[in-house]
């Protein structure tokens, strides 16, 4: 089963063609990928999280609960990095940059799957350019991502009423007792993988017809006015790092 991560809710975020949400979470992530100084990566950080709190209706504790699942990979980026980068402070910075980039990333996708349904995400890709097959394969990676936190929460959840505890004994007892829930969830993410190929195949996906929509999209003034402005504000960013030459530590000089 993927579980739903859409949430219904009246709001700029929900209402918009979902091209524009697609073009901007593109944009979004390259805009991202132009800094790596914290004094910018933690503003817009910031920044993503009040549009997804002015424009998306998502209360910010919700947004946040959603990036807990990145806290060890945030910890360990920010603990390897002032080991293997010297002076120390330096590669501590970089460690949080690194971190600052792996949450926006995961916030911006968090936005676009929570305000679009799977179907206009499709249809999106599709009147895009894009094969529906690629349009399918993505939507469902990326609700893939959610069902894999609900699965690995339920399962926590099983084995701690069976008196499981994770939290006592050292980093290698722990390790060795996570197995608890990496093979469930393994076993249980192979046989979604399959009731989902099933599922398709009964849809006879792949048959080589040109598709039809019962539901097709249709771009607003309102959606062509939010492109300009999602345009301009990644001309903003291309300006602000290459014309002003901010936000960008060498690593190597």
């Amino acid at each position: 089963m993927i579980y739903p991560f859409y949430t219904e809710k009246s709001s700029p975020l929900h209402s918009l063609d979902p091209r524009v949400k697609i073009i901007g979470t593109i944009a979004g992530i390259a805009a991202i990928m132009l800094y790596n100084d914290p004094k910018i990566l933690i503003p817009l950080f910031f920044a993503f999280l009040l549009v997804g709190r002015l424009l998306g209706g998502v209360e910010i504790r919700e947004q946040i609960k959603l990036l807990k699942p990145l806290l060890p990979i945030v910890i360990i980026t920010l603990v390897v990095w002032p080991i293997i980068y010297e002076p120390r402070l330096k590669g501590l910075l970089f460690g949080v940059s690194f971190a600052m980039r792996l949450l926006t990333f995961a916030l911006i996708t968090f936005l676009l799957l929570m305000t679009t349904t799977q179907r206009d995400l499709i249809l999106g890709f599709v009147r895009l350019g894009m094969p529906y097959e690629f349009g399918l394969t993505i939507s469902i990676a990326l609700r893939y991502i959610p069902t894999l936190y609900v699965l690995s929460r339920n399962i926590t959840d099983a084995q701690r009423s069976r008196g499981w505890e994770v939290e006592k004994g050292n980093l290698l007892v722990r390790a060795k007792k996570m197995t608890a829930v990496l093979i469930p969830l393994l076993v249980a993410s192979l046989k979604t993988a399959h009731e989902l190929s099933i599922a398709l195949e009964s849809r006879a996906l792949g048959t080589g017809r040109k598709r039809t929509f019962l539901y097709d999209i249709e771009m607003t003034g309102r959606d062509y006015a939010a492109t300009a402005i999602i345009l301009i504000l990644f001309g903003l960013a291309l300006y602000v790092r290459y014309g002003l030459g901010l936000g960008h530590v060498s690593i190597y000089g």
